[in-house]
C-alpha cells in the first residue's frame, strides 16, 4: 500500500460518497426503467412534474435511503406480507459498530428488511455486500452504491478471487474500525437454496485474514453479530427447487437475467409473516475457542457458534413443522399446526410445483426440505 492513499486503495470496493451519490441520483431520475419501477411503488406520483418535485428533496444518501428505499420496503411489506417482527435490539448498541452475519434467503430482501428495522429503531444503516455478478447493469450499480453497498467478487480465476478476498477482508475491517460503520454480510456466497442455513467457513477465514493479532482478537475486534431472518413463505421457493434439479456435479449455469427475475419474483411474491432476530454477540462465546489450537478448527467452531445462534433464533412457522412431518411421513409436530393450516400449505406446495418443468417426486422432496430444514437444524442444537 506504499504511495497509495487509503481512500484510493478501497475505491474498487466502497459505496458512493455523498458527491458521487448526488451525481448518481441525477442519472437515476432520468432513467426510464427506474421511473417505471418507481411508479410501481409510488402510485400516488402520477405526473412528470410530481416526479421532479419528489426528487428535488433527495439531496443525500440518507434522503435516498429514507424517502425511497425505506418507503419501498414498507410498501413491499404491506403488499406481500402479513407483517415484519423483530427482536434482539438489546444485543446491540448505537455507539458500537458490528459485522452482522445473516442467513441468506433472498437476493435483496434480507438486507433490505434488516436496514428497515434498523431505521425504525433509530440505528444507522449498515454497509452491505454487493456481488459483482449483479453489477452488469449501470442502474443497479448506481442504486446499490447509493445504498452503501460494497463489491464482493463472485466471478474470476481462483488466483484473482484469492486476492480480492484478502482486499475485501481489509476493507471490512477498515469500515468497522476506521470508518466506524457497521457491515451486513451473508453467511455464505449466494442464497441458501435448500433451506439449510450454514455459515461457510470461508467467510470466517476471510474476516480473520486482514487481522494481525491472534484469531480470537481479530474476531473480537470486528464484533460479529449473527442475524436470523425467517419467512413464512420462502421467497423463490419454486425457483430454488428448479435450480437444485438442474445442478450437475455441484454446478448450475444461470440463464441471462435469471438473478433479476429472482429479484422480481422474491419482491412481488407473498411472504406471509417475516421475522428478524438480532442474536447475541459472538464475542460472548469466544471463550469456547480457548482450548482449540489449530486456526482451521477455531474457524469451524466460530462458524458453528454463528449457526447455533441463527438456528436458535429462527422463527419456526406452522409451514416448517408441516413440511417436516410430510417429509418424514410422521405426526411428530402435529400439535404445532391445524388441519386447515396443513391443507393450505399442501395446496400452496402443489401450486408452486406446477411452475417447475421437471415436476416430480424429487421436486416435491426438495420443496419440503426447504421448509423442513430449519426444524431439522433446531433439533440438532436445541
Amino acid at each position: 500500500m506504499q504511495n497509495i492513499k487509503i481512500t484510493d486503495f478501497y475505491d474498487e470496493f466502497r459505496p458512493y460518497n455523498e458527491t458521487e451519490a448526488l451525481k448518481a441520483i441525477e442519472r437515476i431520475k432520468k432513467n426510464d426503467r427506474f421511473k417505471k419501477i418507481f411508479k410501481y411503488f409510488f402510485t400516488e406520483i402520477e405526473t412528470e412534474e410530481d416526479f421532479t418535485f419528489f426528487f428535488s428533496s433527495i439531496r443525500s444518501v440518507k434522503d435516498f435511503q429514507i424517502k425511497i428505499m425505506h418507503e419501498v420496503a414498507n410498501r413491499i411489506l404491506k403488499k406481500t406480507s402479513d407483517g415484519l417482527t423483530c427482536s434482539g435490539f438489546e444485543n446491540i448498541n448505537k455507539n458500537n459498530n458490528y459485522v452482522f452475519i445473516s442467513n441468506h434467503r433472498d437476493i435483496i430482501l434480507d438486507a433490505t428488511f434488516f436496514q428497515y428495522i434498523l431505521v425504525n429503531n433509530d440505528f444507522e444503516t449498515t454497509e452491505i455486500t454487493f456481488g459483482n455478478n449483479l453489477m452488469d447493469d449501470p442502474l443497479i450499480v448506481d442504486i446499490g452504491k447509493i445504498n452503501k453497498m460494497f463489491k464482493v467478487y463472485r466471478k474470476g480465476t481462483p488466483k484473482e478471487l484469492l486476492k480480492k478476498t484478502l482486499q475485501l477482508s481489509e476493507y471490512i475491517r477498515y469500515t468497522v474500525l476506521t470508518k466506524r460503520r457497521s457491515v451486513w454480510i451473508a453467511q455464505r456466497g449466494g442464497r441458501t437454496k435448500d433451506g439449510n442455513d450454514k455459515t461457510h467457513s470461508g467467510v470466517i477465514k476471510m474476516l480473520n485474514a486482514s487481522g494481525n493479532k491472534t484469531f480470537e482478537k481479530n474476531i473480537r475486534d470486528i464484533n460479529i453479530i449473527p442475524v436470523s431472518i425467517s419467512y413464512e413463505y420462502e421467497p423463490n421457493d419454486h425457483l430454488k427447487v428448479n435450480e437444485l434439479l438442474n445442478t450437475v456435479n455441484g454446478k448450475y449455469k444461470k440463464s441471462p437475467g435469471e438473478d433479476i427475475n429472482s429479484i422480481i419474483d422474491g419482491t412481488c411474491s407473498y411472504k406471509g409473516k417475516i421475522n428478524i432476530s438480532i442474536c447475541e454477540p459472538v464475542n460472548k462465546r469466544l471463550h469456547l475457542l480457548k482450548n482449540i489450537s489449530r486456526t482451521n478448527d477455531k474457524i469451524r467452531k466460530t462458524a458453528e457458534i454463528i449457526d447455533e445462534e441463527i438456528y436458535g433464533n429462527y422463527r419456526l412457522y406452522p409451514n416448517n413443522y408441516i413440511a417436516f412431518d410430510l417429509l418424514k411421513n410422521s405426526e411428530q409436530f402435529s400439535d404445532k399446526y391445524s388441519k386447515n393450516e396443513k391443507k393450505t400449505f399442501i395446496n400452496y406446495k402443489n401450486e408452486q410445483l406446477k411452475k417447475i418443468s421437471k415436476n416430480s417426486e424429487k421436486a416435491e422432496t426438495l420443496f419440503l426440505k426447504i421448509y423442513a430444514a430449519p426444524v431439522i437444524n433446531s433439533l440438532k442444537f436445541y
